[in-house]
């Protein structure tokens, strides 16, 4: 759809996205907004929590520091 006008989504990964509350983004799949849709009749409340915590999960694994692995399992890292 970027091909006929429309804005191209932001990416996920960027210090942005990561930095939005989970709040809003459960409210833009909510509600929507620019050309995205609302999705509050088609996707139940829990569900969609559950595409922030997936999101919030994706976003980690790009930008994940060896801090944020436990202690136990850092030296099967490096």
């Amino acid at each position: 759809m970027v091909n006929r006008g429309y804005v191209p989504p932001p990416t996920f990964h960027s210090q942005r996205m990561r930095e939005m509350p989970d709040g809003y983004l459960f409210d833009v799949i909510t509600n929507g907004v620019r050309n995205m849709p609302a999705y509050r009749y088609q996707v139940p409340v829990r569900d969609r929590w559950t595409i922030v915590a997936y999101l919030r999960a994706l976003q980690r694994s790009q930008n994940a520091a060896l801090e944020d692995i436990p202690q136990p399992l850092r030296d099967e890292v490096r």
